[in-house]
């Protein structure tokens, strides 16, 4: 069974921007707002020197909000990873949610398991990849990543470079919180062994 890193993209591997319009932290909508975040490639690679799976889980609704097509989602893929790989980083998989409950897009319009903060897309990514999910990790930088990563069995950190408020009375607690995602891997590397050891 493979071991494997579970990844938040925007916020956490690639800059998440503001949208004034809706108040909140959304995904770039254009190649020229795509941002690597500084580490962000340096952590990646360190993930792939551990022998683990670099494995990209993520909420992508822009489609189905009418803010963005599918084509130009394949492109923004496309342009993360050759923009990893310049810096000798790769992510071993991609499982974006398309899926939103307000969708304008009516296919998209719908109550499904994998748009988190329910674990679907990291259970069909072990299905997929054959990953042991208590032996892996999920790094997000929202309750919704930790809940999902928890829910599947995984140990979390939580990314808090945004610093955002928790909810109030919120139940969920990510075992490891860090700065980004270079800490968060360089977290990983100290306490992997005990971990793994352990299970």
């Amino acid at each position: 069974m493979n071991r494997a890193v579970f990844l938040d993209r925007d916020g956490v591997i690639n800059a998440a921007l503001y949208n004034p319009v809706e108040g909140k932290l959304d995904s770039p909508y254009s190649l020229e707002e795509l941002r690597v975040l500084p580490g962000a490639a340096r952590a990646i690679r360190m993930i792939n020197g551990m022998g683990l799976l670099a494995v990209v889980v993520s909420n992508q609704p822009g489609v189905a909000k009418g803010k963005c097509d599918y084509a130009f989602l394949e492109a923004a893929d496309a342009e993360l990873r050759t923009r990893l790989a310049g810096e000798g980083a790769r992510l071993d998989s991609v499982y974006y949610c398309l899926h939103h409950p307000n969708a304008q897009v009516e296919s998209l319009r719908i109550a499904c398991d994998c748009r988190k903060p329910k674990p679907g897309l990291l259970l069909k990514a072990a299905r997929e990849l054959e990953i042991e999910l208590h032996q892996s990790f999920m790094v997000g930088d929202s309750a919704v990543d930790i809940q999902a990563g928890m829910t599947a069995g995984c140990r979390t950190i939580l990314v808090d470079g945004h610093h955002r408020p928790r909810p109030a009375g919120s139940a969920v607690r990510p075992h490891h919180t860090a700065s980004d995602l270079l800490a968060a891997i360089q977290t990983i590397k100290r306490e992997g062994g005990s971990v793994w050891r352990s299970s």
